[in-house]
């Protein structure tokens, strides 16, 4: 007698499609990094902000889930959408976390603001899927090295490098054009 594993997922792409919004440029901007609670989550967002503070003069709000595997409240994404003109969300790096991320992510999209997501590279696969089941792969991933949790803070925070941050930048910044079909 064999073992039958099913994929619950679907290659589908979902039916609504959630747009990227992007601002001509970061400098001076209030961004928000909303944290969804996970093991050095506000590290990997310290570092990005750190990053975006030097480079745009960013002013970085702090936001922190209570529960990792549920989606965000709706006052608490209203309170991001109110008090930021863009937002990072962190972290993609299980499976019931990087979809409960996505959803906060495409929420976040849906009152207007830039948003981009941080995955580690174990999970980068999974959570790119994952946005295009939603609807959502125009938003923006952004990729550190996994693992993010179970290891010293301060190496976490030092997993956000250039590459990273242009990630972020690029997510926030610049709009997609799809090609229309020839």
């Amino acid at each position: 007698m064999g073992v039958t594993i099913v994929n619950p997922t679907s290659y589908e792409a979902a039916p609504r499609s959630v747009p990227r919004v992007t601002v001509p440029d970061l400098n001076g901007l209030t961004v928000g990094f909303l944290s969804n609670s996970k093991m050095n989550a506000d590290k990997v967002l310290e570092g990005v902000a750190t990053a975006l503070v030097g480079r745009y003069g960013i002013t970085p709000r702090l936001y922190a889930k209570r529960v990792p595997s549920i989606a965000a409240t709706d006052e608490l994404l209203d309170q991001v959408a109110e008090e930021c003109d863009a937002a990072v969300v962190a972290m993609l790096d299980c499976g019931s976390c990087a979809s409960w991320a996505v959803a906060d992510m495409a929420a976040l999209a849906a009152r207007g603001l830039p948003v981009c997501g941080t995955a580690s590279t174990q999970f980068e696969g999974f959570s790119r899927q994952v946005l295009a089941i939603q609807g959502a792969d125009a938003l923006g991933l952004a990729v550190v090295a996994h693992p993010v949790g179970g290891i010293p803070p301060q190496e976490a925070f030092e997993r956000v490098n250039p590459l990273v941050v242009g990630d972020v930048v690029f997510a926030l910044t610049t709009e997609i054009v799809k090609e229309s079909p020839a």
